[in-house]
């Protein structure tokens, strides 16, 4: 078994081991989904007001399904992986192992695997969750958005290497993540779906990293055009914060 084989199965271990790590990545998503579809009145109504084809015979918390995958996309790359990172820094333990034949680089890669295999996995819980429990749809288009996820999921994790790369500490990095992710569940649609946006709102929207994954995700779930400006918005945040997180990155 090689060393990242080893360090994918420790990682892994203490995302089982930690129940906060483990909540927001498998069961957020699919909680603040439900309660939205059984708590909140009116989401589980046929949509009205918005003079659009491709969303006739949707109700409000259909809309809401591609909007839950975006949840697993942020808080696994902007709370867990960040607070991991910074914990390790803060623990010495990159430090340590730049003297090892292991190496502080296969850690991160190690952590970016178990982060992305997470995120899959409160995405199809909160998939399944809504078929299952709320009837929802399921996608039109399944190749694309499986496509526009890994595009997401590739976006995310660079905007939160950028946290990771600076956190001091495990606290700092899931302080400063819980305020980005916060913030970007409105521009998510979380509160207010894209397509029930204001015009004007939903365009700003679709310039943020999970905004944007949200609008690309909606497009291809409910078969809308496809969504090329969303996903060249995702390419420019991907490129520029991966390479700022390289060049700014602490071991010690």
């Amino acid at each position: 078994m090689s060393a990242l084989d080893t360090l994918i199965r420790t990682e892994a271990s203490l995302l089982l081991r930690n129940p906060t790590a483990l909540f927001m990545a498998l069961a957020f998503p699919a909680v603040l989904l439900l309660m939205q579809g059984f708590v909140i009145p009116g989401t589980r109504e046929a949509v009205t007001g918005v003079n659009d084809p491709l969303l006739d015979g949707l109700r409000v918390i259909d809309l809401f399904v591609p909007i839950a995958l975006t949840v697993a996309l942020g808080s696994v790359a902007l709370t867990n992986f960040p607070s991991a990172i910074g914990g390790y820094r803060e623990q010495g333990v990159l430090r340590r192992l730049g003297s090892t034949p292991i190496g502080p680089h296969r850690i991160l890669a190690s952590q970016l695997i178990v982060s992305a295999v997470s995120l899959v996995g409160g995405a199809f819980i909160a998939t399944g969750a809504a078929m299952l429990l709320l009837g929802a749809h399921g996608p039109q288009s399944v190749l694309l958005v499986v496509v526009t996820f890994g595009l997401s999921a590739i976006a995310m994790l660079s905007l939160g290497s950028i946290i990771a790369a600076r956190a001091a500490t495990a606290q700092s990095a899931n302080g400063i993540g819980m305020l980005v992710f916060i913030a970007s569940l409105f521009t998510a649609g979380v509160w207010t779906p894209g397509p029930l946006m204001s015009e004007p709102l939903r365009q700003i929207a679709g310039y943020t990293p999970l905004g944007a994954a949200s609008q690309s995700l909606s497009a291809a779930w409910y078969g809308q055009p496809f969504p090329a400006v969303q996903l060249l918005v995702l390419i420019a945040w991907m490129i520029p914060s991966a390479f700022l997180a390289f060049r700014t990155f602490r071991w010690r």
